[in-house]
């Protein structure tokens, strides 16, 4: 009688361990990265592997959207929670605009990056 004790709690304890160690995360992507944007202010990223990759961005902000500068100077809107797929060219910055009254948080998820993220706020768009 012990010995189906012992077994099962050990068996349950050992399911509970593999199952705990699993991420579970909210959508399709896990994003690793966070930041606030004040209210006016623009994010620069720079990416040092200065490669053509696939990027997720997502704007957490419930109320307001977000601007994204490509390499192209083209601006693109990013909707209020809500994330965009898109191709990035990091040989040039990514600007994410904030032009809303309040301060926002963006993340960003870099597919297949195999260099660092650094990023900085500014008050202008350095082209």
């Amino acid at each position: 009688m012990k010995k189906t004790t012992v077994y099962s709690a050990t068996a349950v304890f050992a399911l509970t361990l593999i199952l705990s160690s699993f991420q579970i995360s909210k959508g399709r992507h896990l994003y690793r990265n966070q930041w606030p944007i004040p209210a006016q202010k623009n994010l620069q990223i720079k990416n040092s592997s200065k490669e053509n990759l696939n990027v997720v961005l997502y704007n957490t902000s419930k109320t307001d959207d977000l601007k994204y500068v490509t390499n192209k100077n083209q601006t693109k809107v990013l909707p209020k929670n809500d994330s965009v797929v898109t191709k990035i060219d990091f040989k040039n910055e990514l600007y994410v605009v904030n032009s809303s009254s309040k301060e926002s948080n963006f993340k960003i998820k870099i597919i297949n990056n195999s260099g660092k993220i650094k990023t900085a706020i500014t008050d202008k768009i350095m082209k």
